[in-house]
């Protein structure tokens, strides 16, 4: 954009910035998955292998986290399992293992804090 000038420099210069911290949390968030350890299979979604943090099931039966299917749905408007058409409606919340991963989560934040209070 620069190049060619299709932008001021102050919006490359935000958008630079903004990409940079996407960037950072994304690691952040990757860096965090890799010290919990053995995660459950059931608690990654299907589709990025990341830890859910709400998870969706779609009307074909599979679970995914929402913003997984909600990117999905923004260029392809069928179900990535069964290629059924899929409107981001008809999917549910499974609250019931939205509770179970946030239970792990904590117990393994609680485990990690012990661990690194015993090291002091």
């Amino acid at each position: 954009m620069r190049k060619f000038n299709l932008k001021p420099a102050e919006e490359v210069d935000h958008l630079m910035e903004l990409i940079s911290r996407v960037e950072d949390a994304r690691k952040n968030t990757k860096q965090e998955e890799e010290e919990l350890g053995n995660v459950p299979d059931e608690f990654l979604d299907p589709i990025t292998a990341d830890i859910m943090r709400d998870p969706v099931m779609l009307p074909s039966g599979n679970i995914v986290d929402r913003s997984t299917i909600v990117t999905h749905l923004l260029s392809d408007s069928n179900d990535p399992f069964n290629r059924q058409p899929l409107k981001i409606e008809q999917v549910i919340p499974a609250l019931d293992l939205k509770s179970q991963i946030a239970e792990f989560l904590q117990s393994k934040r609680r485990k990690a804090s012990s661990a690194d209070a015993m090291e002091l």
